[in-house]
């Protein structure tokens, strides 16, 4: 659907692509807030299926990041307003993914999908504030920092 530089890509996420996602899935400390414990993820298919079924329930697209054809991460647009805006977030399965450039990649091409596929001319991002990672990120690809609160940066790029 959406090749990248090298070898990362978007398409849509399957029911079986989440399955194989969720096999080996960790949380990322980096997204907890100050004093929230960290909890280890724990796989279950009905758990799979719930979540699959939730976004689908609230008409999110779903995108799987795969690189070199394995399924690293999602991109999810969500709060859609056709012609208007969106939300998009990221989250790569592991650690094992981070710093290979694949997370800016795949932002890359959902910000192209966005403005061109979906005709949407603004994209906006949160981070937990302690995330910094995602926000280099965020910045990276052309989102500015638009507002901040106790726990969250908030983002925007705009199609130009």
């Amino acid at each position: 659907m959406l090749n990248g530089q090298g070898n990362v890509r978007l398409v849509p996420m399957t029911a079986e692509m989440y399955r194989l996602f969720f096999l080996e899935f960790e949380n990322d400390p980096d997204v907890y807030l100050p004093g929230q414990k960290y909890v280890r993820y724990e796989y279950s298919e009905e758990k799979v299926a719930k979540y699959a079924q939730r976004q689908k329930d609230l008409r999110r697209i779903t995108l799987a990041i795969l690189s070199d054809e394995e399924i690293v991460g999602e991109i999810i647009l969500k709060n859609i307003k056709p012609h208007q805006c969106a939300t998009m977030s990221i989250v790569l399965k592991n650690a094992q993914y981070k710093d290979h450039g694949i997370g800016t990649q795949a932002e890359k091409l959902a910000v192209q999908y966005v403005f061109h596929d979906l005709d949407i001319p603004a994209l906006y991002a949160d981070t937990v504030r302690t995330n910094s990672r995602s926000q280099h990120v965020l910045e990276k690809v052309g989102f500015t920092l638009i507002r901040e609160d106790q726990d969250f940066k908030y983002y925007r790029i705009d199609r130009s």
